[in-house]
């Protein structure tokens, strides 16, 4: 197991892309939101309570490392601010997702991701969907074995936490998890994998992690609060439309050949879920204009 130094100097988001394991592997790097005023406890609280219901998950803090059905529900809080605001004996974590509806966070998410960017076009193109979330945790939270489908960047504000990650031992354990995912689990593993690397973190210290690549986290003995930015590219969206076409040909019963396979194929999986996709806008638009106009009178030349 690789375990990096928690005094070892490292790049900044700006500097990032220019190792040679990105996007790859994980990396750590340095950043200054723990000097940021909007994520004290006080203004994430406040946040919290800004947010949609269902812009907020709570669960324990106590949880076992394995947990392989999905996460728990959305929007069961009706003040999650007080819980934060009590996070010290709440023995809870809570995640605020897509914090960019807030517009002061949505530019804290954009002058953050908009370093990275630059360094990564070549090789990646630019980014696409950015999301970003906050989380918080009372003392020795754990986090279950889980991978995410986007580009992540972690980044530790207060308390300490740490970040291990795991290998598939097989490709066919890869796929396995990789359909559970798509059939439901969220990323939820069913087994933890062999540990490659532990990373600390502790304010100002962040951590990339890469898509499918399974991790969990132990938080540290104070309360913790991070942030994670996503974001996509072009190929990471081209596979997930693959995926997302596959597991409805699993709905079928059929056996659909993974991503990679056939490029004829995957185009044509790629074109059939973006067909789709068109074709939901349209509806859903004529839906709201219809629901908007109301029922409308008999034509007066009837």
């Amino acid at each position: 197991m690789e375990t990096r130094p928690a005094g070892q100097e490292l790049p900044s988001l700006s500097g990032l892309s220019l190792g040679g394991d990105f996007p790859e592997q994980p990396a750590e790097f340095a950043h200054g939101l723990h000097k940021d005023d909007r994520l004290t406890l006080a203004a994430v609280a406040d946040l919290a309570d800004r947010l949609a219901r269902d812009s907020v998950i709570c669960d324990t803090a106590a949880q076992p490392l394995l947990v392989p059905q999905g996460g728990p529900p959305r929007g069961e809080l009706s003040r999650p601010g007080d819980v934060i605001r009590n996070i010290q004996d709440a023995n809870a974590w809570l995640t605020l997702l897509n914090i960019e509806a807030d517009p002061a966070y949505a530019d804290l998410m954009n002058t953050m991701l908009d370093q990275l960017e630059p360094g990564m076009v070549a090789r990646q193109g630019r980014m696409r969907k950015r999301v970003g979330f906050v989380f918080v945790s009372s003392p020795n939270s754990v986090t279950p074995v889980h991978f995410d489908i986007e580009h992540s960047l972690l980044m530790q504000v207060s308390g300490s936490k740490a970040v291990s990650f795991g290998r598939f031992e097989s490709e066919q354990d890869r796929r396995h998890e990789v359909e559970r995912y798509w059939d439901g689990s969220h990323g939820r593993m069913e087994s933890v994998p062999p540990e490659l690397a532990s990373y600390p973190l502790t304010p100002g210290r962040g951590v990339y992690i890469p898509p499918i690549a399974p991790h969990w986290v132990h938080n540290g003995p104070a309360i913790s609060l991070s942030v994670t930015l996503t974001y996509f590219t072009a190929a990471r969206e081209r596979e997930d439309l693959v995926e997302a076409f596959n597991a409805r040909l699993r709905q079928m019963h059929l056996s659909p050949r993974p991503p990679g396979k056939s490029g004829p194929v995957d185009a044509a999986k790629v074109a059939a879920m973006r067909a789709r996709a068109v074709a939901k806008q349209v509806r859903s638009g004529i839906d709201g204009r219809m629901a908007r106009k109301g029922p409308q009178p008999p034509d007066s030349a009837g």
